[in-house]
């Protein structure tokens, strides 16, 4: 019995660049994990990357471990705006 079925093709990223080295996107049903230096960009790529899955019209989830709720609503217009 299969629970979930899988959406066809990539996950594309929303950032033109990153789709082409990733050749389309991430490949879905995996688990990628995005790490560096504070300021290098992972919270940008991953809100950038739920705002393309949103506008598709796919279910998204933000976990994060160290931006504080005041952090993260400072982003959200942004969001709202782009989702609408």
């Amino acid at each position: 019995m299969k629970l979930i079925e899988p959406i066809a093709g990539k996950a594309k990223t929303g950032i033109r660049g990153l789709d082409d080295i990733l050749s389309g996107g991430f490949s879905r049903g995996h688990m990628f994990l995005v790490e560096g230096a504070p300021g290098t960009g992972k919270t940008t790529i991953a809100l950038q990357f739920l705002m393309e899955g949103a506008q598709a019209g796919e279910k998204c989830l933000y976990i994060t471990l160290s931006e504080t709720e005041r952090e993260f609503g400072e982003g959200k217009p942004l969001l709202e705006e782009r989702v609408q």
